[in-house]
């Protein structure tokens, strides 16, 4: 037998192989110290139903029965609080990174391609971009490990790069451009995507970043795409920083153009609609990490970084908390409804809180969420889109509270809990209904409260109650307790059974004419969700 060779890709060269043994068993090692390409992988088997009380066709929207699987509707408002995903889905992430250091001293190169992979109910498989990003990271001599000034660039979607901290308050992603005016919507129906770059300076005591956002939008005016820009900022310091403590301050914000209002473009009027606002959030820990919203961090398959993905529950004993306040004041130019071709500045507002607190083996929650009208809708942008709220409307606020209490029995692998919590949905009630098309059925017409539960879902309600008294918005309350056994580090079994009473869910309906009215529906669902889930 000849001597074995291999091909090392330099000009077609050959090299022994055992000149390189020693060299191929240190890559090996190193490699096993790596993450796979596929990381933050869930596969998730559900057996659920979303409501024991009804049947199929009976809501809006429609409850199927028990069976397999589970989306948003075996969800409560508390839930999923810091992410974008329900829970339930079956998704990978597929991240190619590699870090190298320069020639040049105090320099070093990093880059990642990062595509989401997403299961559909159909069985098709869905790829995104997951905010791909090529990094430069630079290290004056004398500063700490922890500290450098990088530039990172996003050259496809930097919808990860965002303003605010807590997912469901967060703004400024691929959405912060509208984008109903043409091209804007992928064939999936996701925001197309935006490019962007960012330039962060980070110290021990804290950081500061500035940031650009560039996006196509159609030009109603001259029917052609024109590129529309984004400018974001802001900065973080620790007040005060100890040995098992640590309080913050973090500020930023941005504004953004997003192109002109398209109804008055086809009057021949150009109506720039502009945003731009800020967020801030003050924090505490002590004896644990504060954490941004993993659908915020970038994705490196980097075993350290991975580690705090999906590392298990903790409880070394004692006490420790994490307290976070987080505000948001924003503003945008939308169609005046009560003067013709004419804007005027939209105000939005939210306030989260967001609080953990762990005692041996006890974990309590605090949850309360405040956001306005105007700021659900803020990426739309309003509502109806383009425009403002006529004079004479009222408009609620989303509002809503948490609590949840759960424990860990460490022999038995188990965490029993329970969270409950009371909302009132955002509403709207305009003297004029604008929601019912060019000619809306009598069922549409006249004064109309509508309940907007998330960002374009809403429901109408019926004019009157079964007593012929003028409806009004009530507050829903949710309860639900959880079990989950811990079979490994990766390996988990779930069980949900919920409660909610929503006295404000509304279905159509055909009267005696044949004329589709709005109607209350079950107030109550009850509800379950088992659930065994893979994580690596």
């Amino acid at each position: 037998m000849g001597t074995p060779f291999f091909d090392d890709g330099r000009c077609g060269r050959k090299t022994d192989v055992r000149a390189v043994k020693p060299l191929l068993l240190a890559m090996c090692v190193s490699s096993a110290a790596w993450a796979g390409d596929f990381i933050d992988t869930r596969v998730t088997f559900a057996f659920a139903h979303d409501n024991l009380f009804v049947r199929p066709g009976e809501t809006t929207p429609n409850s199927p029965g028990v069976g397999f699987g589970a989306s948003r509707q075996n969800t409560q408002f508390f839930d999923n609080f810091n992410t974008r995903f329900s829970g339930f889905e079956t998704l990978s992430n597929l991240t190619l990174y590699k870090k190298a250091f320069s020639f040049f001293e105090g320099f070093e190169g990093e880059a990642a391609l990062s595509v989401l992979l997403l299961t559909q109910p159909n069985g098709q498989i869905t790829l995104f971009d997951n905010s791909s990003y090529i990094k430069l990271n630079y290290k004056p001599l004398g500063w700490g490990s922890r500290e450098d000034i990088s530039l990172t660039g996003f050259p496809i979607s930097s919808d990860r790069f965002r303003l605010g901290f807590n997912w469901r308050v967060t703004w400024g992603g691929d959405s912060a451009f509208t984008f109903q005016q043409g091209s804007g919507l992928s064939a999936t129906g996701r925001p197309s995507a935006s490019p962007g770059g960012k330039l962060q300076v980070t110290k021990d005591w804290g950081y500061a970043f500035v940031g650009l956002k560039t996006g196509l939008l159609l030009n109603n005016l001259l029917n052609v795409q024109e590129r529309v820009y984004g400018y974001l900022g802001g900065a973080g310091i620790d007040l005060y920083k100890g040995e098992t403590s640590a309080i913050r301050f973090e500020v930023n914000g941005g504004y953004f153009n997003r192109g002109i209002a398209p109804s008055l473009a086809l009057q021949g009027v150009r109506a720039p609609i502009n945003a731009l606002g800020g967020s801030g959030r003050l924090s505490f820990q002590r004896g644990a990490e504060i954490q941004q919203s993993i659908d915020i961090r970038l994705y490196k398959n980097d075993p350290d970084v991975l580690a705090r993905f999906f590392r298990p529950e903790t409880y070394p004993g004692g006490f420790s908390i994490t307290a976070e306040l987080e505000g948001s004041v924003l503003a945008q130019t939308l169609i005046d409804p009560d003067r013709f071709a004419a804007t005027r500045p939209q105000l939005a507002g939210s306030l989260a809180l967001n609080t953990r607190v762990k005692i041996d083996f006890w974990r309590i929650n605090l949850l309360g969420l405040m956001r306005t009208l105007s700021f659900i809708q803020f990426d739309v942008p309003g509502f109806p889109p383009f425009f403002d709220f006529s004079k004479g409307s009222t408009v609620n606020p989303e509002t809503w509270f948490a609590l949840g209490v759960d424990r860990y029995f460490p022999k038995l692998h188990s965490t029993f809990g329970v969270i409950g919590g009371v909302q009132m949905p955002a509403s709207l009630t305009a003297p004029r209904f604008d929601f019912g098309g060019n000619a809306p059925p009598p069922g549409l017409t006249g004064p109309r409260v509508v309940v907007v539960r998330d960002v374009n879902l809403f429901n109408i309600l019926p004019a009157t109650d079964a007593n012929g008294n003028p409806v009004t918005v009530l507050p829903i309350v949710s309860i639900k307790g959880t079990y989950r056994l811990d079979l490994s580090e990766y390996f988990a079994i779930i069980g949900e059974v919920f409660y909610t009473r929503d006295d404000n869910r509304v279905t159509f309906r055909d009267s005696t004419a044949n004329i589709s009215q709005p109607t209350f529906e079950q107030p109550n669902q009850l509800g379950f969700n088992a659930v065994m889930q893979a994580r690596f």
